[in-house]
């Protein structure tokens, strides 16, 4: 799992609305790199889910696997919905891009981001500010997305303006 740089996760939180102090105070109380350590070890959302709740009471099992359920549920529509788009001839260097791009490689590949975003809106709701949690979970989903985006395609790649988790902070 690649490490998300906390300062840009806060940044971005805050940028969609959370409030910053809520933030502090959840970095004192679970830290987002010791989640992260911890989600690195598993090899499976159930194994995190579980290594997290040991490790953070606050953290119920149920209660991550169910956040975690509904990212993927999000992350399953946006990509049916992207599915279900024109389609668009590509070039040989832009097919390479998105080969291999099935909805189950995606999530094997990314659902320790997930489980990431899942630890924190949980975490924050246990702490008594759900809306900060609900916000900050979502931040994590969307550096999920952009991290993948960054590193699959070519800089000189045409945007992607389809609805999804890296546009979920700009107006519909």
């Amino acid at each position: 799992m690649e490490m998300l740089d906390k300062k840009e996760l806060y940044e971005m939180a805050v940028k969609n609305g959370a409030d910053a102090h809520a933030l502090t105070d959840f970095e004192a109380q679970f830290g987002i790199e010791e989640i992260q350590k911890i989600i690195a070890s598993c090899s499976n959302i159930d194994e995190a889910c579980r290594k997290l709740s040991e490790k953070f009471p606050l953290l119920k099992y149920e209660e991550l696997k169910k956040q975690f359920d509904e990212y993927v549920k999000k992350a399953r529509e946006i990509a049916a919905d992207a599915e279900s788009e024109k389609v668009v001839e590509l070039a040989e260097d832009e097919l390479e891009a998105v080969a291999g791009g099935s909805f189950g490689s995606w999530l094997k590949e990314n659902w320790a981001g997930l489980a990431l975003g899942a630890a924190v809106a949980i975490g924050c709701s246990a702490m008594g500010r759900p809306l900060i949690g609900a916000i900050a979970g979502s931040s994590v989903a969307i550096l999920v997305n952009t991290s993948v985006k960054k590193k699959e395609t070519p800089a000189d790649a045409p945007k992607d303006n389809s609805p999804g988790f890296q546009n979920a902070n700009e107006p519909a």
